[in-house]
């Protein structure tokens, strides 16, 4: 095996580490493919972009709040793996409360999603005047 490739079992079994670069013997980031498929992710992305609220949805910081789906990178929407929460980032327009607003997508997508635990980012907001 050349120095600059790393070997990573296909499965582990239960109760083992997490696999670790042989080169510097950190864990390996974990992959953000949907387990639940497309269609989960996608039903995400057009309920929280239905919200009148919601101008658009956002990849966070650094792009990093997206959802891998065959071909192509649904932005806006984790859907995290059994006992990880569901990631959303958003950006809102100003004609209605954050909080409430928060509460609203948050209690939808926890519906959803089988009642998993929902964290939402308002990346940035969107006003609908301009001085």
């Amino acid at each position: 095996m050349s120095p600059t490739t790393a070997r990573v079992p296909m499965s582990q079994p239960p109760g083992s580490q997490p696999p670790r670069s042989e080169l510097s013997g950190s864990p390996m980031p974990a992959t953000r493919i949907s387990p639940h498929g497309p269609e989960l992710a996608e039903r995400v992305a057009a309920v929280v972009s239905a919200h009148p609220a919601v101008a658009r949805l956002d990849g966070g910081m650094f792009g990093a709040v997206a959802t891998y789906l065959p071909g192509r990178r649904l932005v806006g929407v984790r859907i995290g793996r059994q006992d990880e929460p569901v990631e959303l980032a958003v950006v809102l327009h100003l004609d209605r409360p954050f909080p409430e607003v928060v509460v609203a997508l948050r209690r939808e997508v926890a519906a959803l999603c089988g009642g998993a635990a929902v964290d939402i980012t308002v990346a940035d907001v969107e006003t609908d005047w301009y001085p």
